[in-house]
């Protein structure tokens, strides 16, 4: 039944590949191309953020996105200034640096009579070298990206937004861009999650696709009153994973899918941190309050409701609720009951993987990317809320655990440049791991002795470098080089020892699975379309305990399915 069930969703997947190359070879129901020639990558442009209902309009909509109803009204495309654009489809010149648009220093106003679109490339280097009235053709050079910042090195991106021919409607680029989306957003310049859950609509635009038109001038939409991820202000330091050692996995393992949701469940899903065989899920209808759900794994089936959304932010191995009560944060042992009352000045802190010790950050305002950053405090203390003190005082700082007693420190420098430190809180010694600019993604390993980053733009002012550029992996030890990985993409920890990765192919509309292992230096492709098709939506995925199965939901269907290992092989 399980082969059965694996030959059909190929079968389905082959079908839907055809449709794809049939659709993209005559151009027409998506009757747009990107407006990056080259293709992504760490030395030219990754996607940054989507249109709609991201976490970064949540966070930043009363500063940046109030005129267009609190959402990112345009897609964001990371790449350095200089990146040639081109026209995503024939057209006339509307406007050269009409900043009543927005989008500063410098835009382009692109109208399509034919599709009934205008489009607007913004965030512009120079005025683009064209002139109002001169009709342009799809993939002709329109301009060249440059920072909103005018610096080249803050937040250089381009910013594209597809509206009405009236200007005064925004329109989501997914439905008009022929581009393989859901690969793209398997490496993402900004981080993850994606889109803002809101408790209250669990399932409602939380995918590329699902997302609404935007009237310039209309209410706020996202102004909810739940949320999962936290606001921005109230998000606590990300909790490591927790230390698990397995071994390497065999040679010709065989993997295969198999659907476990259903009816669109379920958006926010992740495995338990210890145990492989619970998913905890937030779920509900639209327009009623959402539930935080298990399910297992092996049987495919719901097993317990836990309570109302949102989720308590918990514990690395989930044993621990910490609630944020304003001044007072509140942590709760949900083996025995204890509680405990910490004094955090309104943060919300991150245990150790021990249990024993808390972090938080005490900051001065929000920080909005692109401008100074504020005061920042690191504060730690023991789970009581005694021994409370400062190690780290600096405008931008921030901690998390590595594993019980060691906390990483990142500080931010001028010119996007990020210094990493370890901090031992029992004996109070620092240890500089380096300075590198561009760095983004940055993960711990369970146990906390490696960390991984994307490097990306490391030439000179900030340009490409290829033979820099990319996948990096470095020890928490001191005086140890950082190490450039063969391979690109967005991954996610196995084990202390090994991660799984999925390429960046933004020609194929299908994930494959890599596996690349630290000690042996192993990296070897697990699946590739051609073995086992799948689509991971919105680069949304979650890694078991024991390393056997990944949770995802498909793109196909919106429901949730698990990529597992079917048979070991020797």
């Amino acid at each position: 039944m399980k082969q059965r069930l694996i030959g059909i969703f190929t079968l389905i997947f082959c079908l839907l590949a055809l449709n794809f190359v049939t659709t993209s070879a005559q151009n027409s129901a998506r009757p747009m191309i990107l407006p990056v020639a080259e293709p992504p990558g760490a030395s030219t442009w990754l996607f940054g953020q989507a249109y709609g209902n991201t976490t970064g309009a949540y966070n930043f909509g009363d500063a940046w996105y109030s005129a267009g109803q609190g959402l990112h009204f345009g897609i964001d495309l990371a790449m350095p200034c200089g990146t040639p654009l081109v026209a995503v489809a024939d057209g006339q010149v509307a406007f050269v640096d009409n900043l009543s648009f927005g989008s500063a220093p410098h835009n382009l106003i692109l109208r399509h009579p034919d599709l009934g679109l205008t489009t607007l490339y913004g965030h512009l280097l120079d005025p683009a070298p064209v002139t109002q009235g001169q009709f342009v053709t799809q993939g002709q050079l329109v301009g060249y990206s440059g920072d909103p910042d005018s610096t080249c090195v803050s937040r250089p991106h381009l910013h594209l937004e597809i509206r009405s021919l009236d200007y005064r409607t925004t329109y989501n680029p997914f439905d008009y861009i022929d581009a393989n989306w859901h690969s793209l957003a398997s490496t993402v310049a900004f981080g993850t999650p994606l889109f803002q859950g809101d408790m209250m609509n669990a399932r409602r635009w939380m995918t590329l696709e699902d997302q609404p038109d935007v009237s310039f001038g209309g209410a706020r939409l996202n102004r909810y009153s739940s949320v999962w991820p936290l606001p921005s202000e109230l998000r606590p330091p990300e909790n490591p994973p927790m230390p698990v050692e397995l071994a390497p996995l065999p040679d010709n393992v065989t993997w295969g899918t198999r659907q476990i949701g259903f009816d669109g469940c379920c958006w926010l899903h992740d495995f338990h941190p210890t145990d492989p065989d619970t998913i905890t899920v937030v779920d509900g209808a639209n327009g009623q309050p959402a539930s935080v759900f298990t399910w297992s794994a092996m049987s495919g089936a719901m097993t317990n409701v836990l309570f109302a959304a949102p989720p308590p932010v918990t514990s690395p191995d989930g044993t621990h609720y910490v609630y944020n009560n304003g001044g007072t944060s509140r942590i709760v042992n949900t083996l025995d009951g204890t509680e405990y009352l910490v004094s955090t000045q309104g943060a919300t802190p991150a245990l150790s993987t021990d249990n024993r010790q808390l972090v938080w950050m005490v900051r001065g305002g929000v920080t909005l990317p692109g401008a100074a950053s504020p005061s920042s405090a690191v504060w730690i203390s023991d789970i009581t809320g005694e021994n409370a003190r400062i190690i780290v005082d600096e405008p931008g700082a921030s901690a998390r655990w590595l594993d019980a007693t060691r906390l990483l420190v990142s500080v931010p420098q001028v010119g996007r440049i990020t210094t990493l430190y370890v901090h031992d809180t029992q004996d109070g010694t620092t240890i500089e791991l380096g300075s590198w600019r561009n760095l983004r993604q940055l993960s711990t390993s369970p146990g906390g002795d490696y960390l991984m980053f994307m490097l990306m733009w490391q030439g000179e002012n900030n340009t490409a470098a290829p033979e820099i550029d990319g996948t990096y992996l470095l020890s928490t030890s001191a005086g140890v080089t950082p190490q450039r990985l063969d391979w690109f993409g967005g991954w996610r920890w196995r084990d202390a020892e090994s991660v799984y990765y999925l390429p960046l192919n933004p020609g194929s509309p299908f994930h494959s699975l890599g596996y690349y292992h630290i000690s042996t230096g192993e990296n070897r492709l697990l699946t590739t379309p051609d073995t086992l098709a799948f689509t991971i939506m919105n680069g949304d995925w979650d890694v078991s305990a024991d390393g056997s199965r990944i949770v995802f939901q498909n793109a196909v269907d919106r429901n949730m399915w698990l990529l597992e290992i079917v048979e070991n092989g020797t």
